[in-house]
């Protein structure tokens, strides 16, 4: 996903994870680097919310068997992924993620 997030993402996409708060650049990065192993990934409970004809937000709960950098990453969680529409293309200007109970 490597070069195909660099359009995916929005120029000023924010990204707010379990390490903090980061942009474009370090995710297309990491995202293209091998540091993480995934062994199972599954995703539901997708809710699409429309504010206007050219911004999104899609919520949906994740579940993952990941490991990166040796340590596996917190699962699951409940996902806010922000689109807008600039230039007729949908970009991801907004991904947050927060741990849920088991």
């Amino acid at each position: 996903m490597g070069s195909s997030s660099r359009g995916f993402l929005s120029d000023d996409h924010v990204e707010v994870g379990f390490g903090g708060r980061t942009n474009k650049a370090p995710v297309v990065a990491f995202v293209g680097s091998p540091a993480c192993v995934v062994k199972s990934f599954t995703v539901d409970q997708f809710e699409l919310t429309l504010f206007d004809a050219n911004t999104a937000l899609l919520t949906y709960h994740a579940a993952q068997e990941t490991m990166c950098g040796g340590k596996p990453v917190p699962s699951p969680v409940w996902v806010s992924s922000l689109y807008v529409r600039r230039s007729d293309r949908w970009q991801n200007a907004l991904y947050q993620q927060t741990q849920t109970a088991k």
